[in-house]
Parts: C-alpha cells; structure tokens; sequence
C-alpha cells in the first residue's frame, strides 16, 4: 500500500521521483504528492488522482538536488487534497512521507495541539513533521537525536522518508515494520517502498530492517540501528537490472501479460528443483533439517489469494500426509488461542513477503516457541527473513494488483511440497514426468482456450453478481475466481461449496445472476450436476468449466470452456488461468483500471 520514493544526488530531482513513483502505481493509491526543495524553500505539491495528474502541475524546469515523494492508500482521513503527502510541520522546514499506521497518532496529536502546533490534515502521518519540530525547535535536540527518539514515541508500523530544507542534500529514511529499501548509486542515491521503482539506476540495495535508519546524501549511505545504538556497516545486495524492470511486451495490461507468463514460471520453478532420479530437494531448505515424521499438525496462514493457494493445499495434503491441516485467515489470528500441538508446523503464504498480518502471525507464534516455514515472491523480504525456513515463489515481479503468476506459483509450490514430504515420510517414487509436462500443457492450453474465454465474458460482462460453486478441492478455485472477478472489474461474486446452496444462497438465483461452475470428471462430479440443474431449475445462465467431449454437462450449462482429457492432475492450473483470464476480459470490457483497481494495493503492509 502506498509508494514513496526519494532522490538526492547531482542531478535534478523531480524526473526521477515521478518516474519512480509512476513504477509504484501497482501498489494501489488515491492521490499523490511530491516535495523538494527550490530557493531554499520546501516546494510541495499535492494532488488527488494519478501521477500524470501531479506531473501537470510541475514545473520540471524547477531544479532541486533532493526530493521526496508519495503515493496515498487513504487509512486515516479521507481523499483529499489536504491528506495527500507529503506534510509539513508549522514552520515548513520538513517535510514528511508516510507508509504504514502510527497508532498512538491522536494521544501525539492531543500533546502536539497543547503545544500550540496547527494541524492541516485528518491522517496520522502529520504528526510527525510537528514532532520533529517539537524536538528539535522546543526540546534542543539536533535532527538525528530527534529522530532517533521518534522510534521510541511512535507506536505501530511506518516507514518514513524525511528532508528538512536547513540539512539540504539529506534524506532521512526511518523503517519499522514497513518495508523502505535503500539504492546506491554514482553520484546519486535512492529510497523507495519496493524495488522495481528502482530498477531503471541501480542493481545494489540495502533492504533496511526494523529500527533502522539511514541517512543517506549523494556520496554516502550510514545506517543507524536502534538495537545495537551504533552506526553498522551495510553490504549492498546486487539484483541485475533484468529481474526488476517490467515492461509490457505489447500487452495492454501487465495482468493480462502475466497470466501468459504463468508456464514460464512454472518452468523456472521446476528448473530449480535439485533432482536425483524419481526424487527431488527444493534448494532454498536443502541445507535444513525439518523433521517431517515428528509433525503431527501443519497450521497454514495468508490473506487473500494466497489463503485460496493454502486452502486448495489443505486438500491435497489431508489426503495424502498423516497430518491435521488448518488454514487460518492472518487477520484473524489476532484472535485465535493457539491452544495447539508442539509438533505444529507453521505455514505461512505471502506474496510480497510484507503483509502486515502474516508479519504479525509470524511473530506471534514464534513468540509461541513454534518453527515457521514460508512461501514467499522476495526472499530479502520481513516474512523470509524472519521465517525460520522459507522457499522463493520464483515467479518475478508482479506489477498487476490482482495476483496471477504468483498464485500459480503458490499452487505448484505447494502441491510440490506435498511431494516431497510424502517421498521423505514413505520413500516412493515421484512421478517427475507428469510435472515436466506441465509448462507445456498450460502454454498449449492457453493458446486453445483464450478466445473461447473472451467470447464467454463478452455475453456475460454487463451482468451485475455472480455465483461461483464447486466442491472439495475445487472450491478454494471458486473463491480465487470470484475474488479475482470483484477485484477488477467491480462486480459483486461470492464463491460459495455447491452443496451449501440450498442452505440460501440460492435465493439469490435469476435470470441475471450467472452461475460459474467448476465441475471436472472428478470426485465431485455427480453431485456438482445435480447442483447445476437446481441452478438452472431457477433459470440462472450456467457457465462452466469441464471436460470437453462431456455431452451430459454441454446439455445442461448455457456456455462450457472445457479442459482437455489428460490426467486430472493439470485441471487446477487450467482452471486457474481461465479463472483470471475470464475476469481480466469482463473487466477490459467494462473499461476498467485492470493493473491498478480502486481502492487496493499490491502489498498491504497495514492491518
């Protein structure tokens, strides 16, 4: 959630914050702003929309060595002008960017209006500029003591990036529980919320951990760290330019670019996988020693669409592991007593590796004594880092909000550990050939299938609400599908497990509520039809997703997008893209901000 970005360096400033910030729109925002300085003066502006809103009111003739700036994911206050970043304290020497929450922001605010501080804004944020000159201006402190003591008042998560007009060729970068990465440059430096905004002018970073600051100008990075009170030497990490750019490759949308990236992934991840014979180790926790026979209970935890990857796991591996599964929203572990097994491993799932409440479950039950093994995109990120074993998602970056190549890539990873444990804990053979095929099953099936999918969203993309059904271990797919539906294109869709239909949803069932069923010759076969036909007993339009050839299906749903006759074992990746693929083309019809929808954010590094 949120952006920011920050130059200082020998060249003027303000291309490289908009382009910076413009790199980040993924990440989801409703206004944005920038600051830097022009005469000595702190120059701001601010507005609400996008960054081509707030180019138009630049004046890029204007040169400054030194800048900061944001994009907004509105938490506290409304949209507007007004709480849009960057803010200032009274006097308009600093200026201040803000991702995160300050959750003791009124009680600060309480103190700071006492103090005779006039406040411009409704969001936490603002606090902190007029803190700052509380320190420095009332209470003597230099600038660094301020803001080293700023740490020890600000309650909550933030990452904040910070210029003050009388230190002109600094910026300040403070980082607790949000993520803030450092780039070296050559005559320049950088300070952005995620990498790719950094892509295009450097390939060295510093991610900075939690209590640290730096101090960063254009010749020079310094690290301050809270834990140890002392200035620490940093080594840069090198990621090569090509992993961070994204461009479009002729796409008009980076979604729709990325679920045709989906086989490539899937095959740089099988790439990966050290193999010897009909067995394999994956390479990130070779070298670790988890006792897979002495686990009695697996504990999965993610948001969103990582929860469906885990839930989806939660099937495969009750049937197949001598384990008890569970699969927890993170937001409501926060309200669970783990009143649970010590031979309990955790899992947790998360994209960008800084969702807030995967963070806070992470801590939480190693607080608990328990080992956490994590499944994430960044492996320089909070959750890898912290995890006790993680395994890297490989899927590259992801610039459209709604996930996609990163799903699939949880899907494999998952049903791929399912394998593993299962050679590990039984010593059999591991059909390798069947996931070999795999990359080239989905390239074929997406070149089949994506004009018959287009042709299914353009009969359908007007309607206003959507029923997704399907059982057992296509249901997770069905919730994935009408998340992905909501996320894009607006509409209302709710997932529902076909045999909870009666219990009411289908009230809901008319002329004008679809209904998207997943009904593969599976287990769940013969019971999804007999819930298909009380659908379409209602006269609900039926779409579907099933074997081609079925007769009996293709009698009974308006409009089928079959899945070839292989091995069901490919069905859920299938299932998957047209999934996405369906959604992407309901919401291109609609006109639709496909790769940036209101109101979301890429990594919600708030809870």
């Amino acid at each position: 959630m949120c952006g920011i970005f920050g130059y200082v360096g020998n060249k003027n400033c303000i291309p490289y914050i908009i382009s910076g910030l413009e790199k980040l729109e993924y990440r989801g925002y409703d206004s944005a702003g920038i600051a830097y300085l022009k005469d000595k003066n702190l120059e701001i502006k601010k507005i609400v929309g996008k960054v081509q809103n707030l180019k138009e009111i630049l004046d890029f003739n204007d040169f400054s060595n030194v800048g900061i700036g944001h994009t907004r994911w509105a938490t506290h206050g409304g949209i507007s002008v007004e709480n849009a970043h960057p803010h200032t304290d009274c006097e308009g020497n600093i200026a201040v960017v803000h991702n995160g929450i300050i959750e003791n922001y009124k009680e600060l605010k309480n103190f700071l209006m006492s103090k005779g501080h006039k406040f411009r804004s409704q969001t936490d944020t603002e606090i902190v500029p007029h803190l700052l000159e509380e320190m420095v201006d009332k209470e003597g402190m230099n600038l660094e003591e301020a803001l080293k003591e700023l740490f020890k008042r600000l309650e909550g998560a933030f990452a904040l990036l910070i210029i003050d007009k009388r230190r002109p060729s600094i910026l300040y970068a403070l980082r607790k529980q949000s993520p803030l990465i450092v780039g070296f440059g050559t005559g320049e430096n950088f300070v952005a919320s995620d990498i790719p905004a950094l892509g295009d002018y450097t390939e060295r970073f510093y991610y900075l951990k939690d209590n640290q600051m730096a101090i960063v100008s254009d010749k020079e990075i310094k690290v301050y760290d809270l834990k140890t009170n002392n200035y620490i030497e940093v080594e840069p990490i090198i990621v090569p330019q090509d992993g961070i750019r994204a461009e479009k490759n002729g796409y008009p949308h980076f979604m729709l670019k990325e679920i045709f990236e989906q086989p490539l992934v899937v095959r740089r991840i099988l790439s990966t996988l050290d193999r010897d014979k009909d067995k394999f180790i994956f390479e990130d926790i070779k070298n670790v020693d988890i006792s897979w026979e002495k686990i009695r209970k697996v504990f999965i935890v993610a948001c969103g669409t990582s929860y469906h990857a885990g839930y989806y796991a939660k099937f495969l591996w009750e049937k197949e592991l001598p384990y008890f599964i569970e699969v927890e929203l993170a937001s409501q572990m926060h309200h669970r007593n783990l009143n649970i097994p010590e031979e309990t491993l955790f899992i947790t799932i998360s994209q960008s590796g800084e969702t807030a409440d995967v963070i806070s479950t992470l801590r939480k039950v190693k607080e608990n004594g328990f080992k956490v093994l994590s499944l994430v995109n960044n492996p320089q990120s909070t959750v890898a880092r912290e995890s006790d074993y993680f395994i890297n998602l490989r899927a590259g970056v992801e610039i459209g909000v709604a996930a996609t190549k990163t799903f699939m890539a949880e899907l494999v990873y998952l049903e791929l550990l399912k394998e593993y444990i299962k050679s590990r804990l039984y010593n059999i053979k591991i059909d390798l050939d069947k996931w070999n095929m795999l990359p080239t099953y989905l390239e074929s099936y997406l070149s089949q299938i994506k004009d018959r999918v287009f042709e299914v969203a353009k009969k359908y993309y007007q309607k206003r609400n959507f029923l997704y059904l399907a059982r057992g271990k296509n249901f997770p797919l069905a919730l994935e599908g009408a998340l992905k539906l909501k996320e894009i294109s607006y509409i209302h869709a709710e997932g529902i497990p076909a045999g909870e239909m009666k219990h009411g949803p289908i009230a809901l069932l008319d002329p004008e509520t679809p209904v998207f069923g997943i009904v593969y010759k599976d287990e769940t076969y013969s019971k999804m039809i007999n819930n298909l036909e009380e659908a379409k007993a209602r006269k609900a339009p039926i779409i579907a997703i099933g074997n081609e050839w079925d007769e009996k299906l293709e009698s009974l749903v308006d409009d089928l997008i079959p899945v070839p006759n292989v091995d069901p074992f490919y069905y859920p990746y299938m299932g998957a893209m047209v999934l996405q693929l369906f959604a992407y083309h309901v919401a291109n019809l609609l006109g639709r901000e496909i790769d940036q929808p209101r109101n979301l954010a890429k990594s919600v590094t708030v809870e």
